[in-house]
C-alpha cells in the first residue's frame, strides 16, 4: 500500500484480485503486484468467511476489486488424459468477464491446461511448465492500463460533482 496519503486517491482504492487453483504460482502472481506494482491484491481465501456462501463470498469480497487476473494451471487431470484448470477458475473468468469487463480480465494460462469450448474468443497469456514470471511484464502493462482507464473514470466522476 502506499505510505503517503497525499497520493493520487486512485492509487489507493485500485484493487486487484487474484483467481486460482490449488498450484502455488498464483503466490508469484499475487507477490509481483503486492510487490512491485503496489497494488492491494484480494485472495477469496484469506477473507473472513462470516458464515457466507462461497459465491456470496466472491460476490462481496470483490465489489471494492477493480480489475482479476484468473491462474488457469493443469490441475484436474480427466479420464481421457487431459488436464484442466479448477473448475471454478473457469467459472471465475465468466464471473469477472460479468463484474467488470472483459477490459478488466487478465487469463494467464499454462499450456498444459485443456482449452474449454469457448475460451477460443478469450484472449490470455500463455506460459509454459512454472515459468508464471514470463508474464509479469504482460501483467504490469495490463494493470498499468486499467490505472489510467480508472483514473479517467475518477476524473470524469470529480467533474460531474
Amino acid at each position: 500500500m502506499l505510505e503517503d496519503d497525499n497520493d493520487d486517491e486512485f492509487e489507493e482504492e485500485f484493487k486487484v484480485f487474484v483467481s486460482h487453483g490449488r498450484s502455488p504460482l498464483w503466490n508469484e502472481v499475487e507477490r509481483f503486484v503486492r510487490t512491485q506494482l503496489e497494488i492491494d491484491v484480494v485472495i477469496l481465501k484469506d477473507q473472513v468467511n462470516r458464515g457466507r456462501t462461497v459465491i456470496e463470498k466472491l460476490e462481496e469480497e470483490t465489489d471494492e476489486c477493480h480489475y482479476a487476473i484468473i491462474v488457469m494451471t493443469a490441475e484436474d487431470e480427466q479420464a481421457d488424459g487431459t488436464i484442466r484448470a479448477r473448475q471454478n477458475v473457469v467459472h471465475e473468468i465468466g464471473f469477472f468477464q460479468g463484474k467488470f469487463g472483459r477490459e478488466n480480465v487478465l487469463v494467464l494460462r499454462q499450456d498444459s491446461v485443456e482449452e474449454f469450448s469457448n475460451i477460443a474468443g478469450i484472449v490470455y497469456e500463455p506460459f509454459s511448465g512454472n515459468n508464471i514470471q514470463s508474464t509479469f511484464e504482460r501483467i504490469r502493462s495490463e494493470i498499468d492500463d486499467a490505472l489510467e482507464r480508472f483514473l479517467e473514470e475518477d476524473e470524469d466522476e470529480d467533474e460531474e460533482d
